[in-house]
């Protein structure tokens, strides 16, 4: 059984000095792992056996080039639980690093899956660490391995349940006009969702049969043994689908010219477009810097989310009805967390910046956050009191 407070893989690889894995007992694997700034190895106590690459031997693991940079994660010791799936055999791709060139080969990666009581999934895969296997005190058969390994699923299977925690009730999504508590609710179990799946494809994405296995973990049984099932993804995109819509007279504010593309005709939100051009400015001004500066990254992505997120919640479709208030109040409420997390680097930038024009920038640009913010908050005022 998990934690109640179940998080996404910890992925503790880069962390990683050396390590054992002992599954020499049937059924028992054991393990010591050193990682970074940790005096006492991270000890593994586990039910079940590894795929037969290593069933029945010892593994001796080191990492070339841990990132010493890293704090230690903050795992229970020991970690037990149940294995999943570890092997030294699973294919992995493997990209060039010269940026012109996408080329990739196919390397053997090391995998080290488990499922702890208390951490929940935990994860090393690496392919670049130096190996070596001894023993071979018991061999695992074909069919122990295939049980073995759909034992593995079920303890994804599980993982996957308690993180994404489905609402019990059927109120939380088929409730009409929900409120915006409601919404919320619906919200944070789309982003769990969504999390989960996109954990499942970096699992299974490689695997010749990922359909069905992505439709098992995700606890779609309607698709699992169906041969030609459709894609998962189109499925998360239906579970996450948002409700039903509205009609009101608030387009009568709306007086912004038509706009006509691909996707029909609508209306943009006054809103929306402040936030869109706040969007735009920061990324002409910081858009090449995303990939160094983490201040710069973490401005951009959060007013990007706010402008994609405004433009589902307050641009109006000719041919639709409007969003129920209580989504528009749930979305403009994440929007304002958001756009705190936006000033918060943007005033970071400022604190670094030693260009006097530069820093003029970024004040205009979080004043102008600081305007939209405002807005945010005044339009919630309005929907709470209508």
């Amino acid at each position: 059984m998990l934690h109640n407070h179940v998080e996404m893989a910890w992925r503790i690889d880069n962390a990683v000095l050396r390590g054992e894995i002992d599954n020499t007992v049937p059924g028992l694997t054991t393990g010591k792992i050193w990682m970074v700034h940790q005096e006492e190895p991270l000890l593994l106590k586990l039910e079940g056996d590894c795929w037969r690459d290593l069933a029945g031997s010892l593994l001796s693991f080191v990492n070339p080039s841990p990132d010493h940079d890293l704090g230690p994660p903050e795992l229970a010791n020991p970690q037990t639980g149940q294995v999943g799936d570890m092997t030294a055999s699973r294919k992995c791709r493997v990209f060039s690093d010269h940026p012109d060139n996408r080329d990739f080969t196919w390397k053997n990666m090391l995998s080290l899956e488990w499922f702890d009581q208390i951490n929940g999934r935990v994860l090393i895969e690496a392919p670049g660490f130096e190996i070596s296997i001894c023993g071979g005190k018991w061999r695992q058969t074909e069919q122990q391995e295939t049980a073995q390994k759909s034992a593995n699923q079920n303890a994804m299977r599980d993982f996957i349940a308690a993180f994404i925690c489905r609402s019990s009730t059927g109120d939380v999504w088929t409730s009409e006009n929900a409120d915006e508590y409601q919404w919320e609710q619906r919200l944070r179990e789309s982003d769990r969702l969504a999390e989960a799946f996109q954990e499942v494809l970096e699992k299974y994405g490689d695997d010749q049969d990922y359909q069905q296995k992505q439709a098992y973990a995700m606890g779609w049984d309607s698709l699992t043994g169906v041969p030609g099932i459709i894609d998962p993804l189109e499925l998360a995109l239906d579970e996450v689908e948002m409700g039903e819509l509205f009609e009101d007279d608030l387009d009568e504010e709306w007086e912004n010219e038509l706009i006509d593309d691909e996707y029909g005709e609508y209306k943009v939100h006054p809103l929306q477009q402040k936030a869109h051009d706040v969007t735009n400015a920061a990324l002409d001004f910081l858009g090449a810097s995303m990939d160094t500066n983490e201040a710069a990254s973490k401005l951009c992505t959060s007013l990007m989310q706010v402008a994609s997120k405004l433009a589902g919640a307050l641009n109006f479709s000719t041919e639709d009805f409007e969003q129920e208030p209580g989504y528009v109040l749930a979305i403009l409420k994440r929007c304002l967390h958001w756009q705190n997390d936006a000033i918060a680097a943007c005033q970071e930038l400022i604190s670094q910046s030693s260009d006097t024009l530069a820093e003029q920038s970024l004040k205009n640009i979080r004043d102008s956050i600081f305007h939209v913010r405002d807005q945010i908050t005044e339009l919630r005022r309005e929907l709470k009191q209508n």
